[in-house]
């Protein structure tokens, strides 16, 4: 469980979800999915996927959430589950179809412990304050030892998400796939060791 404190001497927390999280995670998601969206707010980032009550709660039993908790509010959260639960979406599925083909550091991705990145949401009020770094770092703690890769995608009309992703987490861009007519990159980043996860990896208690 990690801390990291913020400017107006507020502190948030990184760590898995509790069932009392839900709900407000619902909020998030409805306040963020590009369905509910104007084209304005969409430039800051949006969600392609919208889950339910269940479908969450099937998430944070398996790989988890990771959410950033505020002092009185969530500031934000990131999802990561495995193939086998994202098989029923179509979004999903025809990303996982190119599994076979796509190679990430000398590893097919198929051939490979993978679970899928995401979605990840960041409150508007707490953007710009680095918790994306975060629940990135906290997740990767999570996952040591359970998977070698995580696999993340990314709407091409969703140029700031990859941005953050790519130059921010330095996620590599390994592969492209079209849905309902709509094209998406697929990012794909390594599960460090355990050793790998010392002091310096870990989100610091800071001002932001």
């Amino acid at each position: 469980m990690d801390r990291r404190t913020l400017e107006r001497v507020e502190t948030v927390e990184f760590r898995r979800a509790k069932p009392e999280d839900i709900p407000t995670i619902l909020d998030v998601q409805a306040a963020n999915f590009i369905g509910n969206l104007d084209d304005a707010e969409r430039r800051d980032g949006f969600l392609s996927v919208e889950f339910t009550r269940r479908q969450l709660d099937e998430i944070a039993s398996q790989v988890g959430i990771i959410v950033a908790a505020g002092e009185g509010r969530l500031a934000g959260y990131l999802c990561a589950s495995c193939c086998e639960f994202n098989r029923p979406f179509p979004l999903l599925a025809a990303m996982m179809r190119q599994f076979d083909a796509i190679d990430h550091r000398g590893r097919v991705l198929a051939a490979s412990r993978v679970f899928i990145y995401g979605p990840v949401c960041i409150d508007r009020s707490y953007r710009g304050r680095g918790l994306l770094r975060g629940l990135y770092e906290t997740l990767q703690r999570e996952v040591v030892g359970r998977y070698d890769i995580g696999v993340a995608f990314v709407a091409d009309e969703n140029p700031h998400s990859l941005r953050v992703h790519v130059d921010g987490l330095g996620m590599a861009p390994v592969g492209e796939f079209t849905f309902s007519g709509k094209p998406y990159h697929i990012l794909a980043f390594d599960v460090r060791s355990g050793d790998e996860h010392g002091a310096a990896s870990k989100p610091a208690v800071e001002k932001t």
